[in-house]
């Protein structure tokens, strides 16, 4: 659901605490590298990305958050450190997600974002959102909301939020940079879902880049390196 709103009404009140994460720095600054804000998919936490960020770690700031809202325990997942953006239901093939939990979750991103600039002393011209699956679809969330934060969206195997807003000025978005990666035999979110995404950029004239690759709802090596190059020119 697409809803347009003035840009004033979006100045963010960052009210929330920030959450858990991990953060990298590479050893050097001198280059003053990009910062790539990583968020797990359901059911993941901040140790996830493993391969991506022993690649990255030498050249980009990463910050790998943790959802706020924990899951429930089971028989499998007691000893899980397992965590969700939000919760949602898929009824008749209608997905429908807590938007109360979604606002907080974006509140406390941006919370987390605001800390580790005070904190790091990070490049403010090189910030980048990115996420797989649950967290790719925040990340479109908060791309949409804030393109001038960002000067790039990563996007891993997700999909365009149930509800979505675009401000009302759309050349908010032309400096903005998107990669939308997906795989060809996602069995949880088919390509349909990432070419609406696509499309929906495209039309908001973001710079946007797409790749399908072979493999399910997973990330692999083509993935890893397409998200590598991408991140050094942005």
């Amino acid at each position: 659901m697409k809803k347009l709103i003035p840009l004033f009404l979006l100045i963010p009140i960052f009210a929330q605490s920030p959450l858990h994460y991990n953060i990298s720095v590479p050893k050097d600054k001198s280059k003053k590298p990009a910062t790539l804000f990583l968020m797990h998919g359901y059911g993941g936490n901040e140790n996830g990305y493993k391969n991506l960020k022993e690649r990255l770690k030498d050249d980009v700031v990463i910050v790998s958050m943790r959802a706020p809202f924990k899951m429930k325990r089971s028989l499998f997942t007691i000893f899980q450190n397992s965590n969700k953006w939000y919760d949602f239901s898929i009824v008749n093939g209608d997905t429908s997600s807590n938007q109360v939990q979604i606002n907080e979750s974006t509140d406390r991103i941006l919370a987390t974002i605001e800390e580790v600039k005070e904190k790091y002393a990070i490049n403010n011209e090189r910030i980048i959102i990115g996420g797989f699956s649950q967290g790719a679809i925040m990340s479109y969330k908060l791309g949409l909301l804030y393109p001038a934060l960002f000067s790039g969206i990563m996007v891993h195997s997700g999909r365009l939020p149930v509800e979505y807003t675009l401000l009302s000025d759309l050349n908010e978005y032309k400096d903005l940079n998107i990669l939308i990666v997906h795989g060809k035999k996602d069995g949880v979110l088919s390509t349909k879902w990432s070419l609406q995404g696509k499309k929906l950029f495209e039309d908001i004239n973001a710079t946007t880049e797409y790749l399908e690759i072979d493999a399910g709802h997973s990330m692999n090596s083509a993935s890893i390196e397409k998200i590598i190059e991408w991140i050094a020119v942005r």
